[in-house]
C-alpha cells in the first residue's frame, strides 16, 4: 500500500508526547476512550499513552496527523461517527470546526469552498483569498485576515494554508453557524461571483501584472511580502482609475482590467 504524503511527512517527526495527546483531546473535546474507538484501537490505548507508555511509530504518526491537521480529524470523525455516541459526536464535531475556524483566513477559505461545494483547486482558493483581502483593504479600509501576502515565483500568497490544504485535501465543512461578519460574507460573496466567471489563468495574469508594479518588503520572519499598506495604497490608486467606489463595482473592474490586458497582449503580438 502506498503511503500518503502526510504519512511520509509524519515519519520525520519525533514521537508524540502525552502533553500533545492532551492537546488533541482538548482541541477536539473528545475523551480518551472515544478517541481510541475512533481510531479503531483498544479502549485503553490512549489512557496508557497518557500514563507514560510509548506508542509505536505507526500510532504516534496517526496521532500527530490528528494534531497537525484538524481537517484530517474532521474527515475521520465523519467516517467513524458510528463508533461514538450521538452526543459525543456532535460535541467533537462542533469543537473541531470551531478549532479550524479560529483562524480567520481558514474561515474565509472554507466559506469559499462551501460556496462551490468543494469543487475548487487550492491555487484558485489562493487567488480568491488574495483579491478578497485586496478589496477589503482598498475599499473597506480594513484587513480581512492577518496573514502576510508572500511574494514567490509560484504565486502562492498564503503558503501555510495552501500546504495544509494540499496535505489534508479540500473538503466541505458542515458549518452550522457563522464565523464571518455579515459585511465580510458580503464581500467574499461578491468577489466569488465576480471572479469565478474566469479561470485560474485569468486571475494569475491579473496578479502577475499587479505584482510587477508593487514594492516588495520583508516581514519579521524575513519573508518577501507585499505589506498590507502596499496592497492598500496600490489598489486604492488603481481603483480610482477604474472608478471603483464600492463592492458593487468589483465585477465591472475585473471585466475591464482583463479586457485591457488581453488587448495589450494582442497588440504586442
Amino acid at each position: 500500500m502506498n503511503k500518503t504524503d502526510i504519512e511520509v511527512n509524519m515519519e520525520k517527526e519525533e514521537m508524540i508526547t502525552a502533553e500533545e495527546i492532551k492537546l488533541i483531546l482538548d482541541h477536539y473535546r473528545i475523551g480518551k476512550k472515544p478517541l481510541a474507538k475512533l481510531l479503531g484501537w483498544g479502549e485503553t490505548t490512549i489512557i496508557r499513552y497518557m500514563d507514560g507508555d510509548t506508542p509505536t511509530i505507526e500510532y504516534s504518526n496517526k496521532l500527530q496527523m490528528l494534531m497537525k491537521y484538524p481537517e484530517y480529524y474532521y474527515n475521520l470523525l465523519l467516517k467513524r461517527k458510528d463508533c461514538l455516541t450521538k452526543v459525543a459526536y456532535r460535541k467533537s464535531k462542533q469543537a473541531v470546526i470551531d478549532y479550524i475556524m479560529s483562524s480567520k483566513i481558514s474561515a474565509v477559505a472554507y466559506y469559499i469552498i462551501n460556496l462551490c461545494n468543494g469543487d475548487i483547486s487550492g491555487r484558485y482558493i489562493q487567488y480568491l483569498l488574495y483579491y478578497a483581502q485586496v478589496f477589503s483593504l482598498a475599499i473597506c479600509d480594513m484587513e480581512l485576515f492577518s496573514e502576510d501576502c508572500l511574494v514567490n515565483n509560484e504565486l502562492i500568497p498564503y503558503r501555510k494554508l495552501y500546504d495544509k490544504m494540499r496535505e489534508s485535501g479540500i473538503h466541505n465543512l458542515e458549518i452550522g453557524k457563522d464565523y464571518l461578519m455579515p459585511n465580510e460574507k458580503e464581500l467574499v460573496d461578491i468577489v466569488f461571483e465576480s471572479m469565478t466567471w474566469y479561470g485560474p489563468r485569468a486571475l494569475e495574469t491579473l496578479i502577475l501584472y499587479d505584482k510587477s508594479h508593487m514594492k516588495i518588503s520583508r516581514n519579521q520572519d524575513n519573508n518577501r511580502i507585499f505589506s498590507k499598506e502596499t496592497l492598500k495604497t496600490y489598489y486604492k490608486e488603481l481603483f480610482r482609475g477604474y472608478q471603483v467606489r464600492s463592492m458593487n463595482d468589483i465585477g465591472r473592474y475585473i471585466d475591464l482590467q482583463l479586457k485591457e490586458l488581453k488587448e495589450r497582449a494582442q497588440n504586442f503580438l
